[in-house]
């Protein structure tokens, strides 16, 4: 009895268009194979979809024909097929579609091909096929030409009549399913305030027929509890994506264009959602990504270690939003790859697996080995499965979410066919397959359940066993000792897509400032709030600007880094010195001036008063001043005039570490009033003024007595001495300069 393997018809797109002047003048989409995978007795293909005229023009005589190329035999032939360059080598005859298609106009279309016999595709044995949809047409205003175009792969167990050839042993497989979005929430939610999000598109993803939701449904339905297919699969979970749908459920703002903010509509969806990837990661593999997925390499090279520990601490996170344990040892970063320095610290961090691409280590091996003698166990993700569910097939990725014209069903029949492939000539000695998407693959649900679906059939038909990653020093993994060291080398390509260092080096700022305040603060018995419970929003705030989203986007990256930027602004500037009012007056020379700083913030902050040298005046530095949480301090501060008149001092509240925290405040001053000091010695310069002057007032008088006795006694006429006195009496009255110049 000849054995059939139908597996369900698997829906594609392809964005894959041309015209006769080469522009996307058309549109051409297939949307299902039928079947996906053939065997057996199948006689047909029949491929479905439809063709939208972009033109100007009306199109005509539209016609379609199916062209095959050789089975794949090798990885370079099946990358050669997923990336389009396969040659074929037979094709069917032109069967006409559409007789007259307008500007604007869309139009289905079903082809049915045989698969032996005459016209036909002329498939005698098993294998992976590429194969092409060529659709010609003439415009009005041009001549016949290819107006569009779709290759994808057609995996073959068996030609029509045969019974499938079964390998020996099925192909361990296993899928990663990534939960990730990009960065939304610009405030995280507190018990008194709602978080923020930049826009509300995650509720449109969360609500049935989004994104996230069919994603997370589909598994549900293709994959539920106690299906062998579930074993297979491991969520790659986003910490922010939770934080962020689990605020949503609370209810939550909008920011609008304005500046201002609206109520959001997703927080029922968000609920809903929850609910939905709780239940489809029940007792299975769940993987914690780096917070906001953030980008480990760009932290590593801007010498951030802090932030990359911060941002594995989302496990926590995810281990309480789902109820489900995550594998905490293993590590998926971005692209796969890694270098040596950021190896050497995962270890330190607990990291004992990761997950790369095999072109980023030093032997290229598709088999696990070890990032140098003591690192962690590098598990291989399978280049062909991998670039099978890339649109771009292996071309620059791209940051920007994908439209469904970016063939995310197409990319599914192509996993299918390498996996096909892997699973009988491509075999890799028993290693795990591990099957991985793009992070932010934009995968349809129906998308998804298709995939589950040729799984399911490729695992029935004993082609492939869904196993799981391989724990470390597992059964599926050579021992420890034995495996095979290796190097990380970062490839050169995916250094130059990380954030640039500019907007890194902001971020460092930043991010200093976050941890100068934790280090600053403590737990006031009066809230009883850990100061993580204040500094750790902030932190996941300026991974959000470190995500690995804005690969390529810088302008992405600097505008989030200024979001949490404003954000620690915002609560630096909750702890602050009180406004003075008018001016202050001071009456005395050590005259204290009243201060009082407050502090706003849910836990006690240590703080330091910076007052810049101003001429005249002295303050006495009040050191280390501890503000209560929610609480304030009043304090004098005692100062030493030296001068009388207007003073202008700047006072600033900083940490101890010198971080700016409320803005700093201008007090006026005014003195009447010298210091001690220069009061005495004032007095004691006008004593000895009076002193000298009274000597040598002394001195003259004595001296005048003295002529006027030799006067009188015959020695001088009485009209010298007349003289004599006059001018006596006005080197006493007058100028001090001459007597200045006499000997003491």
């Amino acid at each position: 009895m000849v054995a059939v393997l139908l597996i369900s018809g698997i829906p594609i797109t392809s964005a894959r268009t041309a015209s006769a002047q080469g522009s996307d003048a058309t549109q051409l989409e297939v949307t299902k194979v039928t079947p996906s995978v053939v065997s057996g007795s199948t006689g047909e293909v029949s491929i479905s979809g439809r063709i939208t005229n972009r033109s100007g023009s009306t199109i005509n005589g539209i016609e379609a024909r199916v062209q095959r190329g050789y089975p794949t035999q090798s990885d370079p032939a099946v990358q050669d097929a997923l990336r389009g360059n396969a040659a074929t080598v037979d094709e069917t005859s032109f069967r006409p579609l559409i007789d007259t298609l307008a500007p604007g106009q869309q139009a289905p279309f079903e082809l049915k091909v045989p698969l032996t016999g005459p016209d036909s595709l002329e498939i005698a044995e098993s294998g992976s096929f590429p194969l092409l949809v060529n659709v010609n047409g003439q415009p009005d205003d041009g001549g016949r030409a290819r107006i569009g175009e779709s290759r994808f792969l057609l995996p073959v167990l068996a030609p029509p009549g045969a019974p499938p050839a079964k390998p020996a042993e099925p192909a361990p497989i296993a899928v990663l399913l990534p939960i990730v979005d990009y960065p939304r929430m610009q405030q995280e939610g507190t018990p008194d305030q709602r978080a923020v999000l930049a826009d509300d598109a995650l509720a449109a993803s969360l609500t049935p027929g989004g994104r996230l939701y069919d994603l997370v449904q589909s598994v549900v339905d293709g994959a539920g509890a106690g299906s062998p297919l579930g074993n297979g699969l491991c969520f790659a979970v986003d910490p922010d994506l939770l934080a962020t749908v689990q605020a949503m459920s609370r209810g939550y703002l909008v920011r609008r264009p304005d500046g201002g903010t609206q109520e959001g509509t997703g927080a029922a969806s968000a609920q809903l959602w929850l609910n939905k990837l709780r239940e489809a990661t029940a007792g299975r593999c769940v993987l914690a990504l780096p917070y906001a997925d953030s980008d480990l390499l760009a932290l590593e090279h801007a010498g951030l270690p802090d932030l990359i520990k911060g941002s594995l601490d989302g496990a926590s996170l995810v281990k309480q939003v789902l109820a489900t344990e995550p594998r905490r040892s293993v590590l998926w970063p971005i692209e796969g790859a890694l270098d040596e320095p950021i190896s050497r610290r995962l270890t330190g961090l607990g990291i004992d697996t990761v997950l790369v691409d095999p072109a980023s280590t030093s032997t290229g091996s598709p088999a696990p080995s070890r990032l140098f003698e003591d690192g962690p166990t590098a598990l291989p993700i399978d280049p062909l499965l991998s670039e099978a569910l890339d649109p771009n097939h292996g071309g620059p990725r791209e940051t920007t979410a994908m439209s469904p014209e970016d063939g995310g069903a197409a990319s599914v029949q192509n996993a299918l066919g390498a996996l096909t492939y892997r699973a009988t000539l491509g075999a890799q000695g028993g290693a795990t397959s591990v099957l991985a998407p793009p992070r932010r693959w934009n995968l349809s649900g129906e998308d998804l359940r298709s995939l589950l679906d040729g799984l399911r059939g490729l695992a029935e038909a004993g082609y492939v066993r869904p196993a799981g990653l391989p724990e470390r020093g597992g059964e599926a993994e050579q021992s420890d000792a034995a495996l095979p060291v290796a190097r990380p080398e970062y490839p050169a390509e995916n250094a130059a897509e990380e954030i640039p260092q500019p907007v890194l080096d902001q971020l460092a700022e930043q991010n200093y400032k976050v941890g100068d305040l934790y280090r600053s603060s403590e737990k006031d018995p009066a809230t009883d709030l850990d100061r993580a419970a204040l500094t750790t929003p902030l932190r996941n705030g300026l991974l959000r600007g470190a995500s690995s989203a804005w690969r390529n986007d810088p302008a992405a990256a600097r505008h989030w880094v200024r979001v949490a930027t404003d954000t620690l602004d915002g609560v630096l500037s909750q702890v602050r010195l009180d406004e003075f009012a008018g001016k202050i007056t001071l009456t005395a020379s050590n005259a204290p001036i009243p201060m009082t700083v407050t502090n706003d913030l849910p836990v006690t902050v240590s703080v330091r008063l910076r007052i810049p040298a101003t001429a005249g005046l002295e303050t006495r530095d009040l050191g280390v001043i501890r503000v209560p949480a929610q609480g304030r301090r009043h304090f004098r501060l005692e100062t030493e005039v030296h001068r009388a008149g207007q003073f202008t001092v700047d006072v600033a509240v900083t940490t101890e570490a010198g971080t700016k925290l409320g803005t700093a405040k201008r007090i006026q001053l005014q003195s009447y009033t010298y210091d001690p000091f220069t009061v005495g010695l004032t007095a004691i310069a006008s004593a000895l003024l009076v002193i000298l002057s009274g000597r040598r007032i002394l001195r003259r008088l004595r001296a005048r007595r003295a002529r006027l006795a030799a006067a009188g006694a015959g020695q001088g006429p009485a009209s010298e001495g007349g003289e004599a006195s006059v001018a006596e009496s006005t080197a006493v009255s007058g100028s001090t300069t001459e007597s200045d110049r006499s000997p003491s």
